[in-house]
C-alpha cells in the first residue's frame, strides 16, 4: 500500500507524464478496437444489404446465366490483373446489355455511361454488345448477376447458360460480410502488434522520466531502510495504473466514436453498431503483460538508485526512453516498406523477357496465321507462344481443386514452345548449348523450379526430358497478366515456365490436333519503334496492326500485354498495398510522438534553474522554448536514426518467413532511400507537432511562475 501511496504522490507531482503515458495506451487501444468493430459494424449490416441487392437487382426465378471475363480498357491499356468477372443473367426487354455499377466497382473503376461497348469473353467466343443502362447498385457480391441480357441475346451467345434459382437475403447475407470485413482481418494482427509496442513503448518512456524524476525521493527511501521490492512496488503500482487508465479511456472513447460514426450514418448502417468483443478482451489479455514487460525496462535505473543520490540538486535529463519509443515506431513503418518492397521485386518481370505477349481467346487463330504478322512495322521478331501445362508425375492434386477428377491437376510445369529462345540470364548452362539442345528435345527450366525441386543442369525433369540450361527470371506475374496460365481447365498456379521446342510442347498434348489453335504471340519490338512511341503507344499501334491482319472475329479478342506495362503496375499495385500497410505502424508513430509532452515537461523542471540563469542575461522565451523544440527534434533524429537498421532488419527477415510461401522465390533486399526519407521527415513532423505547442505551454506556465 505504501508503494501505491508513493505511485500517487507520483503522479500528482507528473500529471503531464501519466497523462501522456495514458493517452498513448488508450489511443492505441482505442485505435485497435474502434477499426474492428467498424468492420463488425459493417459485417451486421450484411442482411439488410443484401435485402436492398433483392430490392433493387432484381433476377427472375427461371433466369439464366453465364460467367464470362471482360475485355475492359477504362484508359485504352489492357487492364493489369486477373480479368474483370462479369456474371450475366436473362432479362426480358433488355436491349443490348445492362450493367451494374458493381460490375466495375469490383476493380474500383467508374461504369461507363450507355451507350459505349462491352466485350465479354466466354469459354467459347468473344461477344460485343452495346451498353443500354446502368444500375446504381455498387456493392460487388460474387456469383450474383452484374450484368443482363435478353433471352434472345443469350441465345444467340454460344455459352452454357445454367438456372440461376431463388435466393434468399439470408443466403446471401454472409457472402457479404467478406466485403470490407477481409480487407481489415488482413490489417487486424498488424494494428494489435503495433498497438502493444505503442502502449509499451510509451509505458517506459513515462516509467524513465518517473524514475529520473523521483530519483531524489526513491534516494531518501532507500536512506530510511526501504527495501528493493519497496521501490518496484512503487514502478509497479504507476505502470499499471497507467496501463488501467488508458485502457479504460480508449475503451470508453472506441465506443463512443463508433456510435458518433453510426449515428452519423443511419442509412448506411441500418443493424446499427456492433462491438468487437473479441478485441476487447485480447486488448484487455494484453494489458498485464505489457504494463508487466515495461517494469522490466524500468527495472534496472529505479533499482541503481543509491542513498546518495538524495543529495543530487535536481533530477538528470530522461530522454532515453522516448527515443526508444520514437525508434520503435519508425522502426515498425521501416520494416513493412522493406517487407513489402522486398517481397513484390520477386514478382517484377524480368527485362529479359520478350517485350509482349499477345493473347487470342479464348478461340485463337490458326497456326498458319502466323504467316499473315512477319513483317509489322516495328516488329523485330513475332512469333507463337504455344502454353500447356503438364502435371509433374505420380503427384496429386492440389489440396482444395475442386475440378473434377479428369481436370484435376497437381503441382505442373507450364511448357512454352516459341520459334526463338530469348537471351535470358543462365545460371547453370549457356544460352548457344541450350538452344540447339532444345530442338533435339530438350528443355529449360528456371531457378526458381531449380531450388524448389532440386533439379539442376542435366538432370531430368520428365522421363526423357533432359535439362539444358536454368535462367534466372521473375515470370509470375507476366505469365498472369498474359493469360497464359489456367487454360483448357489447367489452374492458375504453376511451379514455373519450362522453355521448350514445339515437338516437344506437341508430344505432352493429348489434346486433338485440331483443337489446338495459336492463342498466344511472343512480340520484340524494335528498339528505335519503342523509344520513339513509348511502351503503351508502341503496344497499341501493334496491337491494332495484329487485329486488323487478323481480322474481326467473334472467335476471339487481341490483347496485347508490354513487359514494362506489366511491371509498372506490378509496382504501383505493390507499393498501394505497402502504403495502405505501412499507414498502420504511421498512425502510431504519431500516437507515440505524444511522449514527447512528458518528456519536454520532464526536462522543463530538470533545467529550471538553467533556464532562470539564461533569461537573466537576456534570453528571451521564444529563444528558450527553441532549446526544448531542439532536443524533442534530437530525440526523434536519435530514435529514427535507430529504427533504419533495426527496422530493415526486421522488414528483411519477414521477407525471408513470408517468402517460403513460395518455394525457390527469389531473395531481394530492396530499401527505398526516397520513401524512407520521406517517412523520417513525416516523422519529425509528428514530432515537431507535439513539441512546439508543449513548449510554448511551459515558458508561459514558467513565466506566471
Amino acid at each position: 500500500m505504501m508503494a501505491v501511496r508513493l505511485a500517487l504522490n507520483g503522479i500528482l507531482r507528473g500529471k503531464a507524464r501519466f497523462l501522456s503515458a495514458a493517452l498513448g495506451v488508450a489511443a492505441a487501444v482505442g485505435a485497435v478496437v474502434f477499426t474492428s468493430s467498424l468492420a463488425a459494424t459493417n459485417d451486421r449490416q450484411s442482411l439488410a444489404i443484401a435485402e436492398r441487392l433483392l430490392g433493387e437487382v432484381e433476377v427472375a426465378a427461371d433466369a439464366r446465366v453465364a460467367r464470362f471475363s471482360l475485355d475492359y480498357r477504362p484508359d485504352g491499356r489492357v487492364m493489369q490483373g486477373p480479368p474483370m468477372a462479369a456474371t450475366v443473367a436473362t432479362r426480358p426487354g433488355v436491349d443490348g446489355i445492362v450493367v451494374t455499377k458493381a460490375l466495375f466497382a469490383q476493380r474500383r473503376l467508374e461504369a461507363p455511361p450507355p451507350g459505349g461497348e462491352l466485350a465479354l469473353v466466354g469459354k467459347n467466343g468473344a461477344y460485343r454488345l452495346k451498353i443500354s443502362d446502368v444500375l446504381d447498385w455498387d456493392r460487388p457480391l460474387r456469383g450474383y448477376p452484374n450484368a443482363f441480357v435478353s433471352p434472345q441475346t443469350a441465345a444467340a451467345i454460344g455459352e452454357d447458360w445454367q438456372v440461376f434459382g431463388v435466393r434468399t437475403a439470408a443466403e446471401l447475407a454472409p457472402m457479404f460480410k467478406t466485403d470490407d470485413g477481409r480487407r481489415m482481418d488482413y490489417a487486424k494482427p498488424l494494428m494489435l502488434a503495433a498497438a502493444v509496442l505503442t502502449a509499451l513503448a510509451l509505458l517506459v518512456n513515462s516509467l524513465l522520466l518517473s524514475v529520473e524524476s523521483n530519483r531524489r525521493t526513491i534516494a531518501v527511501l532507500r536512506t530510511v531502510g526501504a527495501t528493493a521490492f519497496t521501490v518496484v512496488g512503487l514502478v509497479a503500482a504507476e505502470s499499471f495504473l497507467a496501463a488501467a487508465a488508458g485502457w479504460l479511456l480508449g475503451v470508453a472513447g472506441a465506443a463512443a466514436s463508433l456510435v458518433a460514426c453510426v449515428a452519423a450514418d443511419p442509412a448506411g448502417y441500418p443493424a446499427g453498431a456492433a462491438f468487437d468483443s473479441a478485441r476487447f478482451f485480447a486488448t484487455l489479455c494484453l494489458l498485464p503483460p505489457v504494463a508487466f514487460a515495461a517494469i522490466l525496462f524500468a527495472l534496472r535505473p529505479a533499482l541503481s538508485v543509491r542513498p546518495m543520490d538524495s543529495a543530487a540538486l535536481r533530477p538528470r535529463r530522461g530522454r532515453r526512453g522516448m527515443a526508444i519509443a520514437f525508434a520503435f515506431g519508425f522502426a515498425s513503418f521501416v520494416a513493412v516498406e522493406v517487407w513489402g518492397s522486398s517481397l513484390m521485386r520477386a514478382f517484377v518481370p524480368s527485362a529479359e523477357w520478350p517485350d509482349a505477349i499477345v493473347s487470342l481467346l479464348p478461340g485463337g487463330v490458326s497456326a498458319f496465321d502466323i504467316g499473315k504478322l512477319r513483317d509489322i512495322p516495328g516488329v523485330r521478331r513475332i512469333s507463337e507462344l504455344l502454353p500447356l501445362q503438364v502435371a509433374f508425375p505420380g503427384e496429386s492434386p492440389r489440396p482444395g481443386d475442386r475440378r473434377s477428377p479428369a481436370r484435376a491437376m497437381g503441382p505442373n510445369a507450364l511448357f512454352l514452345a516459341a520459334e526463338w529462345l530469348p537471351d535470358f540470364k543462365f545460371v547453370e548452362g549457356d544460352r548457344d548449348s541450350a538452344v540447339a539442345a532444345i530442338a533435339r528435345g530438350a528443355v529449360v527450366i528456371t531457378e526458381m523450379m531449380s531450388r524448389a525441386r532440386g533439379l539442376h543442369l542435366g538432370d531430368e525433369l520428365f522421363d526423357g526430358l533432359a535439362i539444358a540450361g536454368v535462367v534466372d527470371l521473375n515470370w509470375h506475374m507476366v505469365t498472369s497478366r498474359g493469360l497464359v496460365r489456367g487454360l483448357d481447365g489447367a489452374p492458375v498456379m504453376t511451379d514455373g515456365p519450362v522453355f521448350a521446342s514445339f515437338d516437344t510442347v506437341e508430344s505432352l498434348d493429348r489434346r486433338p490436333a485440331p483443337m489446338v489453335k495459336m492463342t498466344h504471340l511472343w512480340v520484340e519490338y524494335e528498339p528505335e519503334f519503342l523509344e520513339k512511341n513509348g511502351v503503351f503507344k508502341a503496344g497499341r499501334i501493334v496491337e491494332a496492326e495484329i487485329a486488323s491482319r487478323l481480322g474481326a472475329s467473334e472467335d476471339y479478342t487481341v490483347r496485347l500485354h508490354a513487359r514494362d506495362e506489366i511491371a509498372d503496375g506490378t509496382l504501383a499495385h505493390g507499393s498501394d498495398l505497402i502504403g495502405r500497410a505501412a499507414r498502420v505502424p504511421f498512425v502510431f508513430l504519431a500516437i507515440l510522438a505524444i511522449g514527447f509532452v512528458a518528456m519536454l515537461v520532464a526536462e522543463a523542471d530538470s533545467r529550471r534553474r538553467e533556464f532562470a540563469v539564461l533569461r537573466a542575461v537576456g534570453a528571451t522565451r521564444p529563444q528558450i522554448a527553441m532549446l526544448l523544440v531542439r532536443s524533442a527534434v534530437s530525440t526523434a533524429v536519435v530514435g529514427v536514426a535507430i529504427a533504419v537498421p533495426a527496422g530493415s532488419l526486421v522488414g528483411w527477415l519477414f521477407t525471408l518467413v513470408t517468402g517460403s510461401a513460395w518455394p525457390g522465390l527469389p531473395r531481394y533486399f530492396v530499401f527505398s532511400v526516397r520513401v524512407v526519407l520521406e517517412g523520417a521527415a513525416g516523422a519529425l513532423v509528428f514530432a515537431l507537432a507535439f513539441a512546439v505547442p508543449t513548449a510554448i505551454f511551459l515558458m508561459r506556465r514558467d513565466a506566471k511562475r
